[in-house]
């Protein structure tokens, strides 16, 4: 009996963003659920005399980001360009600064500090939003005993701006810092990492910047996202 297989055969990295396409998708699901509940909870009174519809607020937005990644996720697999705007930074780290400070616990503090006057930087909103999460969250993950974070922006040379992750944690040897940005890499234990750095690396190229790493092993470690600014958008004030 002859047997014909229609099916067309995928090279390994069209398989890999079907694979990818396919598991993000049942994640869109999943966030989609989520989000219901959320809906259920922010509208129950019980929640706000508790005084925890902030939090509630907070989880939605990070699932409304959540999903918006998961469509953007979809569209690269299918080798759609992502879209870049204008961004104003100082707005950007605020929204990031609001979602984080009702669900980190009083171990990790977060200190904000945005320089005056920044021009605007041109990038994909979400994949800045989800760099510097990575960054922030990369930083508590190395305090197991808590401490503080800074997050900072200003202007560099006077054609770019940087956003600076700093943590006063375990920091990392210099054969580490070498191989950070590789896919996959990390020094977790649960093997749960590898990624956020790469990610980072890669929306820093795409967006005309780079990323650099300064880290002393047993001091901590600074995580450097430098872009180049634009001059069409208005000056941001100073915080």
């Amino acid at each position: 009996m002859l047997r014909i297989d229609t099916q067309p055969r995928l090279g390994a990295s069209e398989l890999t963003g079907f694979l990818t396409a396919g598991v993000v998708h049942d994640l869109g699901n999943l966030i989609q659920i989520a989000y219901s509940a959320l809906n259920i909870m922010a509208n129950d009174p019980s929640i706000r005399r508790a005084g925890l519809s902030p939090v509630v607020d907070g989880a939605r937005t990070s699932l409304d980001q959540a999903g918006a990644l998961v469509r953007q996720t979809i569209g690269r697999a299918r080798a759609e360009v992502s879209a870049q705007e204008e961004i104003s930074l100082p707005e950007c780290l605020t929204e990031i600064e609001t979602l984080i400070a009702g669900t980190w616990t009083e171990r990790a503090r977060l200190n904000v500090e945005i320089g005056g006057d920044l021009p605007f930087i041109r990038c994909d909103p979400l994949a800045l939003k989800n760099a510097v999460l990575n960054l922030l969250f990369n930083a508590r993950d190395a305090m197991p005993d808590g401490g503080v974070i800074r997050l900072s922006a200003a202007e560099a040379g006077g054609d770019g701006i940087e956003v600076r992750v700093s943590d006063s944690g375990i920091g990392m040897k210099p054969e580490t810092v070498a191989r950070a940005f590789d896919p996959f890499f990390t020094t977790k234990s649960n093997g749960m990492g590898g990624v956020g750095l790469p990610m980072v690396k890669r929306f820093a190229e795409e967006a005309g910047g780079r990323v650099v790493i300064e880290s002393s092993f047993g001091i901590g470690t600074t995580v450097i996202l430098q872009m180049p600014a634009i001059r069409s958008g208005n000056p941001q004030p100073n915080r």
